[in-house]
Formats: structure tokens, sequence, C-alpha cells
């Protein structure tokens, strides 16, 4: 008898313990921070294969300043996840809080192995201010570590392109073309290098081009429209 009741309260015991684990492990993985962020998200409307959205009357967005701040708090919660603090930085960059994102942006740089989308918005937010030297930095280091990656040399480009080094930018933009970057992109940005040269009959071709790929492109119908006095421009917009 007293080994019947010893093995039931074995048996018990196992049973509380493999329980007990499963319930841990099923604690673990519902507060993973992949899934803290994907939760987030989706409470706010977010699909985050589209991307977060908050600018502009088209955001499905309901709270977009309470959103920054909840990403924030998580980001301060896992300042190593690189996914959360760039989301973080997007959000805060939409809403026009530029110095909160430069900061997020800056920690997850200074990790050994960030993510290149990282250097690319920090380098924006960096041209935007003006300060080229900055942004050349940050994505000239980001290539060291992803030399793949097309949109960094794209963006490394745009830089040359601010600071009137035409040859240079057209050189790092073929380099970003052989790398896989679309080619609606590279031929806007040719378009873009070669209106400031004034060679008005590229500069309509690869705003032309960048059409053909992508007919909403407004910037590129816009630049069309606004050299259309040139007559090579206004064959390029006929024949759209």
């Amino acid at each position: 008898m007293k080994t019947l009741t010893h093995f039931r309260l074995s048996t018990v015991i196992v049973v509380a313990l493999v329980s007990s684990a499963c319930s841990t492990s099923q604690t673990k993985r519902e507060y993973q921070p992949d899934d803290q962020l994907t939760a987030m998200l989706k409470q706010y409307n977010v699909n985050q294969t589209d991307g977060v959205n908050c600018q502009g009357y088209q955001s499905a967005i309901s709270d977009c300043e309470r959103l920054s701040n909840d990403l924030g708090a998580l980001s301060m919660t896992y300042p190593q996840h690189q996914q959360i603090g760039f989301t973080a930085a997007i959000v805060y960059h939409q809403i026009g809080r530029d110095v909160d994102s430069q900061m997020v942006l800056d920690r997850l740089l200074s990790q050994q192995q960030p993510v290149s989308e990282v250097a690319i918005l920090r380098s924006k937010l960096a041209m935007q201010e003006g300060n080229i030297n900055l942004a050349r930095t940050v994505l000239q280091r980001q290539v060291q570590l992803q030399p793949d990656h097309p949109e960094l040399h794209a963006t490394l480009a745009a830089s040359y392109y601010l600071e009137g080094r035409y040859e240079k930018a057209e050189a790092v933009i073929a380099t970003a073309d052989r790398l896989g970057a679309p080619v609606w992109r590279t031929s806007y940005h040719l378009g873009l290098i070669h209106e400031a040269q004034s060679h008005w009959s590229q500069a309509c071709h690869f705003y032309a081009d960048t059409l053909s790929y992508q007919p909403a492109h407004r910037q590129s119908l816009s630049r069309l429209l606004y050299l259309s006095d040139h007559p090579e421009c206004r064959v390029q917009l006929s024949s759209l």
C-alpha cells in the first residue's frame, strides 16, 4: 500500500514538473522580443510586410505618437535588438522626432554587426541636416561589413551627388546597379545627376526610363514636366 501511494505521489510530482516546464517554455516563447514587436505592431494595425507608415493621410495607424512611445520603451528593454530599434527609429523619423531617431540609430550602429538599413536611414538623416561627412562615414563603414548591399551604394552615390561630385556619384550608382538595385531607382538617380550637369537629353531619358518601370513615380514625371521646355524632353514626355 505504501508502495502504491509512493508511486502515485511520484507520478503527481512528475506531471507537475512537466506541466511547469511546459508553462515556462510557453511563457518564454510568448515573451520573445520578436513576438512582442509583432504583437505591438498588430495592435496598431501595422502590416509588417508593408512596413510602418505614419506619414500623411494614408496612414492606417490610429495613434503614431503613442506607437512611437511604445516602440521606444520596447527598444530600451531590448537595446541590442536591431529590428525593434530600427522600427522605433523609423516611426520617430516619420512623426518628426529626428533627434530621438538619431539616438536610437547611433546606439544600433555602435554594435558589432548593425543591419545595413540602420546605416542607410542614419545617413539619410545626416544628409538632410547637411552633414555629408557623417553620412559618408556611416555608409563607408557599413559597406565594409556588407559590400554587396545595393542600397548602401545607391545612398552613398547620393552623398556624392549632394557635394556636386557627379562623376563619382555616377560611378557608385553603376556599382549599385551591378549589385541588383532596382532599375527604376538607379535610372532616377542618373536623371538627377545628368540634370545637375545640364545634360537635358540624358536626364530626360533616365526619367522616362524610370517611368517605364514605375509609371506612378511622381518625382520623375515632375522632372520631365519641369524640363519640357527642352525639345528632347518634350519628345520623352510625349512618348509616355
